[in-house]
């Protein structure tokens, strides 16, 4: 069955989680998108494989993703406390 509209997921940074989910069925990698956005509002597409993983496939309910896994050039996402800004993972 495919949505009426595209499902999106936003995670806010805070300098600690590694784990984000989404609840939304996906079959495999290319039908997921995973953007991130920096404290400086900078928009940037993730690869799968090499910033992010996908916890399982095939389930109605969703999954996670881990972000950023090991080699990623990105670090856990940020939160800016001194002006709460705060990055952005939109899944």
């Amino acid at each position: 069955m495919i949505p009426e509209t595209e499902p999106v997921k936003n995670h806010y940074g805070n300098n600690v989680a590694t784990q984000f989910d989404f609840d939304f069925y996906i079959e495999d990698a290319t039908q997921l998108s995973v953007v991130h956005t920096d404290l400086s509002d900078v928009v940037t597409t993730l690869t799968y494989g090499v910033d992010y993983s996908i916890h399982e496939f095939g389930n109605k309910n969703g999954s996670y993703i881990v972000f950023p896994i090991q080699g990623s050039s990105y670090s856990t996402l940020g939160w800016d406390t001194s002006n709460n800004k705060k990055e952005i993972l939109s899944i």
